[in-house]
């Protein structure tokens, strides 16, 4: 009987002692079965290419045994071998054989893909080995041939291939030859599109990478200055400084039982990055950091600069109001920071205006064009934890309600349909007056009131249909009890907030959401939630 094994069979003993090729003696007249691999106990039994797997038949009493390599690209190695030897060809065993008769063998893998290594062993008397897949045990009996019982086993070794980066680069949609040492040029602010083609040897991620290159002649830095990185297969990176820089990817290859791997391919066409030809120009959302900074991003990066302070307005609540100073961002110099001479607050509206005026100048000499009254996103933090406050990982702190009193009777679903942020979004479906009623525990993330602050509680949703509208909707505070009522008669198609002030000084544990049907029974509703929140009120003194 051949049995194929795909799975490590293990049989608990001490290490593997170095890659010995001593031979076993049995110490008595018993008869047993039993394996160990260099790999340690896995579920599968994988290995990079040019790396090799010692094999341990630790069975006694039997009549024959041979181990046999019984595909190409294998080779047997003479041990012992140190973890620091590399070069493994030193240490085949010349005459090259298939066949070995050592109880311990150590198996080169020369050759990508699935390799078979078989023992075959016999014994006088019937055996049983006892294995563990992964999952559980499992029992191998031996099978009698002729006068000789025989355990014939395969095991099977998956071989990863090395890794070999192939990528693309494109500019306004032209393919770019990376390989030749010509320089591509970008404009400062503008893109270029970096696309991971590799597959052989299984790559589990990457890493783009853009650094500047040394000035010829001065000693290039301990550390490279790296302008850029980015972890996608397709990643658009925008290129901002100018001067001449190198593009990488960082190949990697990991993961559980999987042999681990990296490789590193540095494209020999230099990336020269010049002036923009494009106006410079506000791109992108302002906003306000929590220490009140408020950033106002642009399309390339400013030169340093004094003093501007009198060409910016800002309005909060439509009134101007001091700006204490005007500087470039430490960290980018494609921002600019702002910080006012008093407080500003969550619940203010602010805009920012530039008059075009000022000396403020981009590295490659442009100017910066004017703008009137660009709003700010106001820097705000919610007190509910993200997995509940939002759907984004497909709603797994929220389930139904399950007391029997008020348990869930409708459809809850967490979909991509339709959303107001992000990806996903709570779909609930009420028919023939099911009660929809869902839950999320808070557990370490249980909110703390403070006596006499005022906080708001809201969220948002979408009605998409109903012929007859079910008695209310209200999100709940637990253990408190206490709720946002709200009317389920709602315009259909499109998002609305709806929200609720309250003071409380017990403990936010748990949010309980629900939809109750009208007293018929008859009521139908299908809607969708998003962006639950909660945390204080902070007005203007």
């Amino acid at each position: 009987m051949k049995n194929k094994l795909i799975y490590m069979m293990f049989l608990a003993v001490s290490v593997l002692i170095g890659c010995q090729d001593d031979d076993y003696e049995p110490p008595t007249d018993l008869t047993d079965i039993g394996f160990y691999l260099s790999t340690g106990q896995s579920r599968d039994l994988n290995v990079a290419l040019q790396n090799y797997i010692s094999f341990s038949d630790l069975s006694f009493g039997t009549v024959e045994h041979t181990w046999t390599l019984e595909s190409t690209g294998l080779s047997f190695l003479k041990g012992p071998i140190s973890r620091h030897d590399s070069i493994l060809d030193d240490f085949i065993i010349e005459p090259r054989a298939t066949i070995s008769s050592e109880k311990t063998v150590h198996v080169y893998f020369q050759e990508a893909g699935m390799k078979e290594v078989r023992l075959y062993n016999t014994f006088n008397d019937s055996v049983t080995f006892r294995g563990n897949n992964g999952v559980e045990d499992y029992f191998l009996g031996s099978e009698r041939v002729g006068d000789k019982w025989v355990i014939d086993t395969t095991f099977t070794v998956k071989v990863f291939d090395s890794l070999v980066p192939i990528i693309e680069v494109r500019q306004n949609e032209m393919v770019l030859d990376h390989e030749s040492t010509d320089t591509i040029y970008v404009e400062a602010g503008d893109f270029l599109e970096f696309v991971d083609l590799s597959t052989q040897g299984e790559p589990t991620e990457r890493n783009w990478v853009i650094t500047r290159t040394p000035k010829e002649g001065v000693p290039p830095p301990v550390e490279l200055e790296v302008v850029a990185t980015s972890p996608d297969s397709l990643a658009q990176i925008v290129l901002k400084k100018l001067g001449v820089f190198n593009g990488q990817i960082n190949l990697i290859r990991g993961g559980q039982f999987i042999p681990g791997g990296f490789k590193t391919y540095v494209m020999p066409a230099p990336i020269k990055v010049i002036p923009s030809s494009q106006p410079f120009v506000l791109t992108g959302d302002i906003v306000e950091l929590e220490d009140e900074t408020i950033i106002v991003p642009f399309n390339g990066e400013f030169a340093p600069f004094v003093g501007q302070e009198e060409f910016f307005t800002v309005k909060v609540n439509d009134v101007e109001f001091s700006i204490a100073e005007v500087s470039l961002n430490p960290n980018d110099a494609t921002l600019l920071n702002i910080k006012m001479q008093d407080p500003i607050y969550r619940s203010d509206v602010i805009t920012v205006s530039y008059d075009g005026n000022g000396s403020l100048e981009s590295t490659d000499t442009r100017s910066p064009e004017a703008f009137e009254d660009a709003p700010v996103i106001m820097h705000d933090v919610n007190m509910l934890p993200p997995n509940i406050a939002s759907f984004e990982d497909g709603g797994n702190a929220w389930g139904p309600f399950t007391p029997e009193w008020g348990a869930n009777q409708g459809d809850i679903e967490f979909t991509t349909d339709i959303a107001l942020d992000g990806d996903y979004s709570m779909k609930l479906t009420m028919e023939e007056g099911k009660r929809c009623a869902v839950t999320a525990p808070l557990g370490s993330d249980a909110i703390t009131f403070e006596d006499g602050k005022t906080y708001v509680m809201r969220f948002s949703m979408f009605l998409e249909s109903s012929t007859i509208n079910p008695s209310e909707i209200s999100l709940w505070r637990l253990q408190e009890w206490s709720q946002l009522w709200v009317s389920p008669n709602q315009a259909v198609g499109e998002w609305v907030t709806l929200e609720l002030e309250f003071t409380s000084v017990a403990v936010l544990s748990e949010l309980y959401f629900r939809i109750l049907p009208n007293g018929a029974g008859t009521s139908d509703y299908v809607a969708y939630f998003d962006n639950f929140y909660v945390n204080d009120v902070e007005t203007r003194p």
